[in-house]
């Protein structure tokens, strides 16, 4: 299982970039984990970018948080950014 636990960009289809701090998580080709995220607008749970550090990029689908919270869920897609 790889890991990763630091810095990273969501980076929406308006190309709005917003900096969070990532959680994530890969087992084989399945990938997940939490971003903490002060402006997170539940409306917006489309797909989007996630670009770390180094510059490499996934796509990912945001998931709920719970209210009050600023740890919101991440799926990604394809092969995971830090493995």
């Amino acid at each position: 299982m790889s890991r990763y636990r630091g810095p990273a960009t969501l980076i929406n289809s308006a190309g709005a970039e917003v900096e969070v701090y990532v959680d994530l998580r890969a087992k084989q080709r399945e990938w997940s984990g939490t971003a903490t995220i002060a402006d997170f607008d539940a409306g917006d749970s489309h797909d989007q970018t996630l670009r770390l550090p180094d510059g490499r990029e996934a796509q990912v689908t945001l998931g709920g948080s719970e209210t009050w919270s600023d740890v919101i869920t991440l799926v990604g897609s394809g092969s995971p950014p830090f493995a």
